[in-house]
């Protein structure tokens, strides 16, 4: 079974990162999975993972921490409006020209809420814990 969620992680991280060329295609769902299966796989893929530097600023700080800094966020509201222009540009469909400025709105209104404390202020969403080591 180690042998098994090793092999799907792997995979997982690949379609991943292969993922980050090819819009459309989403990156951190196959990320998440890779570190569900690394994490439950061994204590030391676990171990390595939680003490990784990316994870620690991407996932700990950024997540639980909730320390993504102002600049951080515009930056990911710009990039994602910025892909998300492509299609409205390009296209004649007026339903989506609807939905994607409502798409955006929709991501700018929940990362703010939560960033500034508006959501969730007590402890991880949809989990009975407050800290971090449902996750560990």
């Amino acid at each position: 079974m180690k042998i098994l969620l090793i092999a799907l992680g792997a995979l997982s991280f690949a379609i991943g990162t292969i993922a980050i060329w090819i819009p459309g295609l989403p990156t951190t769902g196959f990320y998440v999975l890779t570190a569900i299966l690394w994490s439950k796989s061994s204590k030391k893929l676990d171990s390595w993972l939680h003490n990784n530097k990316y994870y620690q600023k991407y996932v700990d700080e950024a997540v639980f921490d909730r320390q993504l800094s102002l600049k951080g966020r515009a930056l990911i509201y710009l990039v994602t409006a910025a892909m998300m222009a492509i299609p409205f540009f390009k296209t004649d469909m007026v339903w989506l020209k609807w939905i994607l400025p409502l798409t955006s709105l929709t991501q700018i209104i929940s990362m703010e809420s939560y960033y500034r404390g508006f959501l969730w202020r007590n402890g991880i969403p949809f989990t009975k814990t407050k800290t971090r080591e449902l996750f560990k």
